[in-house]
C-alpha cells in the first residue's frame, strides 16, 4: 500500500514540477526602455479572432498591428509600461481596456482578450446572430433559448431537438452522423467525460449554449490541420448564475421476469472542483429484444446489458461502484477516478448461419451456453495545466480485470458436411493494463507552435482453461472424432510513441505544419495447446501451439502547407514518408521474418467557409495497409485446432485512396439545417485471403485452410444528407436523414476471385410537435434495404427490406400525472431470412411527480403489451450471414420510483471574468 501511495503522489508532482520550470527566474530590478507585449484576441467561444485590428496607445506610443491567423498579436517595441489597449473587428463589439503594470519584465503576455458579438438595439429588442447552429472555426455553437423543451426536461430532450443531433436509448450520442466522444461542464471535463451521464443527468433549464468542437482524435486539445483525424466534444456551457451544482439520485425498481435495478448517487460540480459517488446493482433477462424505454425513469437511467445481443435466454447481474475526485491547485487541474464493476451472464443463444465455398454452401445451427464472470478495477489519474505560453495534460490509467468462462455449444452442420458437433471451453484469465498519455505544448499564442505528446501503454492477457471438442456422424450416441486439448495464453503488447508537431504561421496567409511520429510496438503471443488422450502422458501439440514475439517500429513524417485567402478559403497540401520495419520470431516454428517498406502518401483538402451559416470541404487522402506479420509467415499458424493460416512472404502493401465532399449549411431564409456528404474509397493490392476447405469423412470434421494474395481490392461509396427544421410557433421540430452505401468487396476461395455485392439504404423522416399543454407527439416513418449478392451463389441474393411506423405520444393530467405511450409498427417487409415478418410493439407507463419540488417519481411500466418483439438479428459477412434468435418472452411490468434533488448557482469563481466555453478566470 506504501508503495502504491508514493506512486500516485510521484504521479501528481510530476506536473507541478514542469509547470515550475517553466516560470522564469525573477529578474534584477530595473527601468527598462522598452519592453515587448504579446497578447491573443478571442470570441466567446474561446477561439482566435484573426485579423482584429489592435492598437497600443501610451504618453509615449501610438502602435497599430493586426492579429495573426491564431488571433495572436505583438508590439516588439513598447517604451510605456502602462498603456490602452483597442480592438476592432467586424460583428464584434469595441474592445478598450488600460493596463497598469509597472512591470520591469522585457516581455509582457496579456490576459486573453475576448471579444463580445455586437448587439443591435432596436426598441429595447436585442437583436443578436441568426437561429440555429452557428459555426467558428472547429466549434458549433446553439443557443438553448432558440429551441423550446417541457418543464423537468433533461439535457437529453433539448438535444433531441437541435438541429444534427441523434441520441439512443442508452445515452449514445452523434452530431452529424458522428458519435460525440466525451462531455465538459463550462469547459471542464464532465466528472470522466461519461457523454451518456451527463445528457440523461443535466437539466435543460440551466443551459444557456451547447458548443460541439472538433478535437484532435485524442480529444486533448484542437486540430493542427483540416486533413487531421477528428473527435466531437460536447461542451455544456450553463448560465452564469448555474454554473455549479449538486446532484443527487436514488432509483428503485422491480418488475416480472425476476427484474430490480436500484442505485444511488451523489456529484457536486463547480468547473474543476468535483466529487461523486455512486453504486448501482441490476438484474435482468437476456435475449430480449431491445426496445426504447419509455417514461421519465426509464430514460434517466442506462441499460447495463446489450439486451437481444445475439442471445434467445439467460440471466444478467451487474454491480458497480465508482469514485471521483477533482480539484485545482494553483494552476494545476487534477483528477482522480475509481471504478469496481462485477458481471454474472448466464446466458443461452441459437443461431442460424451459412458460409459460401466452392465446394457449395455450409449451414449450421447453433445452439450454445455460456456462464461468465467478470470483475474488474480502473484506476485514472490525470492532471492539466495552462501557464503563459504553456500548457500540459497527462493522463494515466490503470486496470485489472480477471474473467472466468465456460462455454458449451451443439452444431448441426449440413450442405457440404453433415455432422454434430458439440464443444465446451473452460477459461480463467487475468488482463491487467496501463495507458499513459502526456501532451505538453510551448508557445501557445505565438506564431510558432510545438507540441510533443508522449504515450505508453501495455496490456497484459495469462490464464489457462481447457477445450473439447466431439463430432458426430449418423450415430450422435458415439463419436466419430474427439479432441481434448489443454491450453496455457500469455499475451503481452507493449506500445510507446512520441508525436512531435511543429506549427509556423506566416503573414496570417500560410501555415507550415512539420510532424514526426516514431513508434514502437512489442507484442508476445503464447498459447500452448496440450492433447488428452486417457491412459496416456499429455502430449505438447506443437503444430497446434504459438509462441510468437512481434517487434514492430513506425517512423511517419509528414509535412502540409495551409493557404488562407481571407478566412473564406483555405487549400491544405500535404505528404507523409512511412517508414515501417516489423520482426517475427517463431521458435516453436523455427522461423525469423523481417520485413522494411516506405511509402509515400499525398492529401489535399480544400475548406469553403462563406459564413458562419456552414462550410464546405473537399478532401482526398492515399492510405497504406501493412500485411501482418502472420500474413507473411509461411510456417502454419493455427487460430483454432480446425482453422490453420499460412502467409504469403512475397505480399505487397495495400493502398487506399479516398475523396470526400462534405457540407453544412443553416438557410437563414427558411430556417432548414442541412448536412450532406459523398464518399468513395478505391482499395488496391488489398491483401485477400483465400480460403480452402478440407473434409475429413473419416472424423466427420471439416477444416478450413487459409492462405493470403494481393488482389486488385475492392471499392466503397457512401451519400449520407440530413435536413432538419424548428418552428417555435407551433412547438415542433422536422428531420429527414438518408443514407446510402454500396460496396463491392473481394475475396479469394479456393483459388478462384470471388465477388460479393452489399446494397445498404436507410431513409427516415421524424416529426415532433406539442400543439397543446396537455399532449406531445412524436411520430417516425423509416424505410431500411439490406442486399447482399455473393458470387458463389448465384440467383440467391440475401435481403432485407422493410418499411417501420412508430407513433409516440405524451398526455399531461392534472396533479403532476403523466401517460405515455409508443406503438412500432412493421407495416411492410420483404427478406429472404427467418424472420417475424410485421410485430407491433406496444410500450406504456404512467407516472405522477411528488414532493414540493416534484423531484420524486413513481411509475408503472408495460413493455411490449402484445409479446411481438422477437425479432431476429441478422449480421450479413462477406462470406455469409448469421441470424440469431431472440427470446419470445418479451414482454414484462415494471414499477419503478425515483427521487433527483439537485440545486445549482452561482459558481464560487463566477465573480471573474467568463471565458468563451463557460469556465471563470481565476
Amino acid at each position: 500500500m506504501h508503495k502504491i501511495l508514493s506512486l500516485i503522489i510521484f504521479l501528481l508532482l510530476i506536473p507541478g514540477a514542469i509547470l515550475l520550470a517553466q516560470i522564469p527566474q525573477k529578474l534584477v530590478a530595473r527601468q527598462l526602455s522598452v519592453r515587448r507585449v504579446n497578447g491573443v484576441v478571442r470570441d466567446s467561444l474561446g477561439r482566435s479572432i484573426p485579423a482584429a485590428a489592435v492598437r497600443l496607445t501610451s504618453s509615449k506610443d501610438t502602435l497599430h498591428v493586426v492579429t495573426s491567423e491564431y488571433g495572436v498579436f505583438n508590439f516588439p517595441a513598447v517604451r510605456s509600461e502602462s498603456f490602452t489597449i483597442e480592438v476592432q473587428v467586424m460583428s464584434y463589439r469595441s474592445y478598450r481596456r488600460k493596463y497598469f503594470l509597472n512591470d520591469t519584465r522585457p516581455i509582457l503576455v496579456l490576459p486573453p482578450v475576448v471579444m463580445g458579438s455586437s448587439l443591435v438595439q432596436l426598441k429595447e429588442v436585442s437583436v443578436t446572430t441568426a437561429k440555429g447552429p452557428q459555426e467558428r472555426g472547429d466549434t458549433t455553437e446553439f443557443w438553448a433559448k432558440d429551441y423550446i423543451v417541457r418543464d423537468y426536461a433533461r439535457l437529453e430532450d433539448m438535444l433531441k431537438r437541435m438541429e444534427g443531433f441523434n441520441a439512443d436509448a442508452n445515452g449514445q450520442l452523434t452530431y452529424r452522423g458522428k458519435p460525440i466522444s466525451r462531455a465538459l461542464f463550462n469547459g471542464a471535463k464532465y466528472f470522466d467525460g461519461d457523454i451518456a451521464a451527463a445528457i440523461k443527468e443535466l437539466p435543460a433549464d440551466i443551459v444557456e449554449r451547447i458548443q460541439v468542437i472538433q478535437d484532435n482524435e485524442s480529444g486533448t486539445g484542437r486540430r493542427l490541420s483540416a486533413s487531421e483525424a477528428s473527435s466531437q466534444t460536447l461542451n455544456v456551457v450553463t448560465k452564469a448564475d448555474k454554473s455549479a451544482g449538486r446532484m443527487y439520485q436514488v432509483n428503485a425498481e422491480g418488475g416480472t421476469q425476476d427484474r430490480y435495478r436500484s442505485g444511488a448517487s451523489a456529484r457536486s460540480i463547480d468547473g474543476w472542483k468535483q466529487w461523486s459517488l455512486s453504486a448501482s446493482a441490476n438484474q435482468a433477462p437476456l435475449g430480449i429484444m431491445s426496445t426504447e424505454p419509455i417514461g421519465t425513469i426509464s430514460g434517466m437511467t442506462i441499460s447495463f446489458s446489450p439486451l437481444g445481443n445475439g442471445g434467445s435466454g439467460g440471466m444478467r447481474k451487474d454491480a458497480s461502484a465508482q469514485v471521483h475526485y477533482g480539484n485545482t491547485f494553483g494552476k494545476l487541474n487534477f483528477g482522480v477516478d475509481y471504478n469496481i464493476h462485477r458481471v454474472h451472464s448466464v446466458s443461452e443463444a441459437e443461431e442460424f448461419s451459412e458460409e459460401f465455398y466452392k465446394e457449395g454452401s455450409l449451414r449450421r445451427n447453433t445452439k450454445r451456453t455460456t456462464d461468465n464472470k467478470i470483475t474488474s478495477h480502473i484506476v485514472t489519474l490525470s492532471a492539466s495545466a495552462n501557464k503563459g505560453d504553456f500548457s500540459m495534460m497527462v493522463t494515466a490509467t490503470a486496470s485489472m480485470s480477471h474473467n472466468e468462462n465456460k462455454n458449451n455449444s451443439e452444431t448441426r452442420q449440413s450442405g457440404i458436411l453433415e455432422n454434430l458437433q458439440r464443444m465446451s471451453l473452460g477459461t480463467a484469465t487475468d488482463m491487467p493494463s496501463y495507458n499513459l498519455y502526456t501532451l505538453l505544448a510551448f508557445f501557445t499564442s505565438r506564431k510558432v507552435h510545438l507540441n510533443i505528446t508522449v504515450s505508453s501503454s501495455s496490456s497484459t492477457t495469462k490464464g489457462s482453461g481447457n477445450d473439447n471438442t466431439d463430432t458426430y456422424g449418423a450415430d450422435i450416441t458415439k463419436p466419430d472424432s474427439s479432441l481434448y486439448l489443454l491450453q496455457q495464453q500469455n499475451n503481452n503488447t507493449l506500445f510507446n510513441a512520441v508525436d512531435i508537431a511543429l506549427t509556423h504561421s506566416w503573414r496570417n496567409k500560410l501555415t507550415f505544419l512539420l510532424k514526426v511520429t516514431p513508434s514502437i510496438r512489442k507484442s508476445t503471443d503464447i498459447n500452448y495447446r496440450d492433447q488428452v488422450i486417457p491412459g496416456q502422458e499429455v502430449k505438447r501439440l506443437n503444430d497446434l501451439s504459438n509462441d510468437n514475439m512481434l517487434t514492430g517500429y513506425r517512423l511517419p513524417a509528414s509535412f502540409t502547407v495551409t493557404y488562407d485567402y481571407h478566412q473564406k478559403i483555405s487549400v491544405e497540401v500535404g505528404g507523409r514518408y512511412e517508414i515501417n520495419w516489423q520482426h517475427m520470431r517463431l521458435p516453436l516454428k523455427e522461423l525469423d521474418l523481417s520485413t522494411r517498406t516506405g511509402t509515400f502518401l499525398p492529401a489535399i483538402t480544400v475548406k469553403y467557409m462563406p459564413s458562419t451559416a456552414g462550410n464546405l470541404l473537399a478532401s482526398y487522402n492515399r492510405d497504406v495497409n501493412l500485411p501482418t506479420l502472420l500474413q507473411l509467415n509461411t510456417k502454419p499458424y493455427y487460430v483454432t485446432p480446425f482453422d490453420v493460416v499460412i502467409g504469403n512472404k512475397n505480399l505487397a502493401n495495400g493502398l487506399i485512396d479516398n475523396w470526400r465532399l462534405r457540407g453544412t449549411y443553416m438557410f437563414a431564409g427558411t430556417g432548414i439545417f442541412a448536412t450532406g456528404e459523398v464518399a468513395y474509397s478505391q482499395s488496391y493490392n488489398s491483401v485477400g485471403a483465400n480460403r480452402m476447405v478440407r473434409i475429413d469423412t473419416v472424423t466427420k470434421t471439416i477444416r478450413t485452410e487459409t492462405y493470403y494474395l494481393n488482389m486488385k481490392g475492392g471499392n466503397n461509396k457512401n451519400l449520407g444528407y440530413s435536413l432538419s427544421k424548428n418552428l417555435p410557433a407551433m412547438n415542433t421540430t422536422l428531420k429527414l436523414d438518408g443514407y446510402w452505401s454500396w460496396g463491392k468487396q473481394l475475396y479469394f476461395a479456393d483459388g478462384s476471385l470471388e465477388t460479393t455485392l452489399q446494397r445498404n439504404w436507410n431513409q427516415s423522416i421524424i416529426a415532433s410537435f406539442s400543439p397543446w399543454k396537455w399532449l406531445d407527439i412524436a411520430t417516425a416513418l423509416a424505410y431500411r434495404s439490406d442486399n447482399n449478392e455473393n458470387s458463389l451463389q448465384p440467383g440467391r441474393p440475401l435481403y432485407n427490406n422493410e418499411f417501420n411506423a412508430v407513433v409516440k405520444g405524451a398526455v399531461f393530467f392534472p396533479a403532476d400525472i403523466k401517460f405515455n405511450v409508443s406503438a412500432r409498427q412493421n407495416i411492410l417487409r420483404a427478406s429472404s431470412y427467418l424472420v417475424n415478418q410485421h410485430p407491433l410493439v406496444i410500450n406504456a407507463n404512467i407516472e405522477k411527480r411528488f414532493l414540493k419540488k416534484k423531484d420524486a417519481i413513481i411509475s408503472f411500466v408495460v413493455m411490449d403489451a402484445l409479446q411481438q418483439n422477437n425479432n431476429n438479428m441478422i449480421a450479413q459477412t462477406v462470406t455469409g450471414y448469421s441470424n440469431a434468435v431472440s427470446s419470445t418472452k418479451s414482454r414484462y411490468f415494471l414499477l419503478q420510483l425515483a427521487w433527483y434533488p439537485q440545486q445549482f448557482t452561482r459558481s464560487k469563481s463566477a465573480k471573474n471574468a467568463r471565458r468563451g466555453d463557460g469556465s471563470f478566470v481565476q
